[in-house]
């Protein structure tokens, strides 16, 4: 790396994709019940990462070909590197996610290494780390190893081994068994009109894109008109999860493997225009919810006989159904890109990291007021995409675009990322404890960065027994966004009853 080092393909593309509303920036956080002795942590760090990585010593450059590489920086300043935080009072998760917002739009310096630190006395008594890096630099599992690279398997010392990510376990939502409570007229008329308002801001959104997302405005269309017909037909298909019509989006949802590949690339994806669409602005809101206990959602995963991953999933599309229902949005779909590596794991770290995955195009439903039917339409569209090339095929065309001029590649990122709301990632974490300068990890999270007009970065984290979720949002587009990692909690919980009433 003393002469340079070419950024691969995808790490190019990255870097070329920030914009002030959504920066290419990985927020990793963890955090302490103990403060952290910070001159160990800092020596931890310069040894496990500094030292080893050259790439955290290097610079983003532009050569005269048009090419980008890593230059290394021999004057580059470690300590540079560190922020250091009080937070301010009370210091609990109110305030460590308002500094986190904060943080969400600044960009790192491009005349110096691509990563920061902040440093955060005071969150509950204890201490807590925000690592920002730029996606150039590594994609989401590597980021995860980088990090716990930084960590001790035991309180003396002893470096982590840098745990394998295992294959996510299934995993179920909640649903409250029983009806929904009886709503008086009145409160039924103030829907009506709270819907009918939503519909008309929402057309404006549809007609643009008609042009960007075929699927989705048809869709869009469609689900419009159901609810304002609020027919007992719409209302049936609903409650069965299925459009029940043998229109374009229905017959095409139903088209297996490469075919449906095509068909999202081509034509769009069932990404209905709703309460969140819109042009991003630069206040940034972050939001995560108690932790679930991981073994009760292996145990409701197990008797609905799913995979943790299907269930958790499950679970995100009931927390954006409840949480559409409560702002009185007209929603049947949303897609989501999920991030799928493809390379086999490398526990070592090669010291060249970059990026090596691709970005599926999950579409989840958000009509169905029943987790398990949700949970058996969310599984079948997983499986029709491992059955497909779908990542191979969207990591193909990532490279056609990273060597399109700068304008055109542009258009063609927003084009295909703004037919998703956002980023949804699933990291199956280490499980069991882990310890930073000493002091145990209590806990982790951390947020995909957007591009484009996405909204919502969505993480699911999973570690030592538990089951962390949290929320990246844009804040004006998203108002009330706690609502939805709460939704999340509460999902499961409902799962979990409904399951076990169908079992007894």
């Amino acid at each position: 790396m003393t002469q340079g080092q070419p950024l691969g393909v995808q790490d190019a593309l990255w870097l070329e994709m920030d914009k002030p509303g959504n920066l290419m920036v990985v927020d990793s956080l963890f955090w302490t019940a103990e403060p952290i002795d910070w001159d160990r942590y800092r020596e931890a760090t310069k040894e496990r990462l500094w030292d080893r990585f050259p790439v955290f010593r290097s610079v983003a450059v532009r050569r005269e070909d048009g090419g980008w590489w890593w230059e290394e920086q021999p004057d580059a300043d470690f300590e540079d590197r560190y922020e250091r935080v009080v937070l301010a009072a009370p210091g609990g998760d109110a305030e460590l996610q308002e500094l986190i917002a904060s943080q969400r739009t600044v960009p790192l310096d491009r005349s110096e290494p691509l990563w920061q630190a902040v440093l955060v006395d005071g969150f509950h008594g204890g201490s807590a780390v925000l690592f920002r890096a730029h996606h150039a630099i590594a994609d989401g599992i590597r980021m995860v190893q980088l990090t716990l690279s930084v960590f001790d398997t035991s309180p003396d010392g002893a470096a982590s081994r840098r745990p394998t990510p295992r294959r996510p376990e299934r995993v179920v939502p909640t649903s409250p068994a029983g009806s929904p409570p009886a709503r008086s007229r009145a409160s039924l008329t103030s829907q009506a009109l709270s819907q009918a308002t939503n519909v008309a801001g929402v057309s404006l959104q549809l007609a643009r894109s008609t042009v960007t997302n075929p699927v989705g405005a048809a869709h869009s269309a469609l689900a419009m008109s159901e609810s304002l017909v609020g027919s007992v037909e719409s209302r049936a298909r609903a409650a069965l999860g299925t459009r029940g019509r043998p229109g374009l989006p229905s017959f095409l949802a139903g088209v297996p493997g490469d075919v449906d590949t095509v068909r999202k690339l081509v034509l769009g994806t069932r990404n209905d225009n709703t309460r969140w669409t819109g042009k991003v602005g630069e206040h940034k809101a972050i939001a995560w919810s108690p932790s679930i206990p991981l073994d009760e959602v292996k145990a409701t995963a197990h008797a609905n006989d799913a995979t943790v991953n299907d269930v958790l999933v499950a679970c995100v599309a009931e927390s954006l159904r409840a949480y559409l229902e409560e702002h009185r949005s007209v929603c049947h779909s949303v897609t989501w890109d999920v991030p799928v590596n493809l390379k086999p794991f490398d526990p070592t770290l090669p010291l060249v990291l970059g990026n090596s995955f691709a970005l599926v195009q999950l579409e989840l439903p958000t009509n169905i007021d029943d987790p398990v039917r949700t949970l058996e339409v969310v599984r079948r569209r997983m499986d029709r995409i491992k059955r497909g090339h779908e990542a191979v095929v969207d990591f193909g065309v990532q490279a056609v675009i990273s060597r399109m001029s700068k304008r055109l590649y542009r258009a063609s990122i927003d084009l295909l990322a703004n037919r998703a709301i956002g980023v949804l990632t699933n990291v199956p974490g280490p499980q069991v404890p882990l310890y930073v300068a000493g002091q145990k990890v209590e806990g982790m999270m951390g947020w995909a960065p957007l591009t484009a007009d996405q909204v919502m970065s969505f993480t699911i984290y999973s570690y030592d027994g538990k089951v962390f979720v949290g929320i990246a949002a844009d804040a004006g587009l998203v108002p009330d966004h706690e609502q939805i990692v709460d939704g999340f909690a509460d999902a499961f919980r409902r799962l979990k009853l409904l399951t076990a009433a169908r079992a007894g």
